[in-house]
């Protein structure tokens, strides 16, 4: 299996970064300790179905640090990181994105994660994540139950980051909604809009006894739950 990875603007001065590996996580004795290879990094324009490449980054030691500040980005706007061969030419403009390498060096199985980490000021909370190749080639539908958005203490605020990468060609942009919903009576409580490869950002209201769910009915996506306040709390759930 071979994975994306991203790096997102978030807003709120929550700033995000991933850390590459050459190591090889998961291996036989007799196999290579690490694999060299590189990363493009490409994103698209909310009013455009155009891939544009923003960077190409090689290893210069054993690590790959990209930042989300590094590029730019609005808030919402994905930027995606593809590994590849070395030798590979990596195109200004794509219409459908590469796919990205397997980085095994045998047949035994390895997650093609990052490690993911957000930043806002001098706090931080970090993760091991990815955003699957073969996911990123299909329709689907979300639904996340409260036990994922539980924060109660009117003091922390909690974001929804929903991650959406469709890595096949499109005939333009469809605008999708992310819905949060009261669990019992089923009453749409917010609803924000999102598009192709784009992060849909939700603020999640504060609910003491009311149970939610939030869900899109248009596409598939990874949503990451980051917690906070301004006192020096952050968290990040999947």
């Amino acid at each position: 299996m071979s994975d994306y990875i991203f790096l997102v603007n978030v807003g709120e001065g929550i700033k995000n970064s991933i850390n590459l590996t050459k190591f090889i996580p998961n291996r036989k004795k007799s196999s290579r300790v690490e694999i060299d290879f590189k990363v493009g990094i490409y994103t698209q324009e909310f009013d455009s179905i155009q891939w544009v490449k923003l960077d190409e980054v090689e290893f210069t030691d054993n690590n790959i640090i990209l930042n989300s500040s590094d590029y730019n980005l609005d808030i919402g706007q994905l930027a995606v990181v593809i590994p590849c061969e070395i030798d590979f030419l990596l195109l200004d403009e794509y219409d459908e994105l590469p796919e990205p390498i397997s980085r095994k060096s045998d047949i035994t199985p390895v997650n093609e994660r990052a490690a993911i980490y957000f930043y806002k000021e001098k706090s931080f909370s970090s993760y091991q994540g990815e955003f699957p190749y073969q996911m990123s080639r299909i329709k689907g539908t979300f639904i996340a139950f409260d036990s994922l958005m539980h924060c109660t203490n009117k003091n922390i605020n909690t974001k929804i980051v929903f991650i959406n990468i469709h890595s096949k060609r499109l005939l333009k942009k469809q605008i999708f909604y992310l819905n949060i919903n009261n669990s019992n009576s089923k009453e749409r409580i917010v609803s924000n809009k999102y598009v192709h490869n784009s992060a849909c950002i939700v603020d999640i209201p504060i609910h003491n006894d009311l149970e939610i769910f939030a869900y899109s009915k248009d596409s598939l996506g990874i949503p990451i739950f980051i917690s906070y306040n301004n006192l020096g709390y952050l968290s990040v759930e999947l």
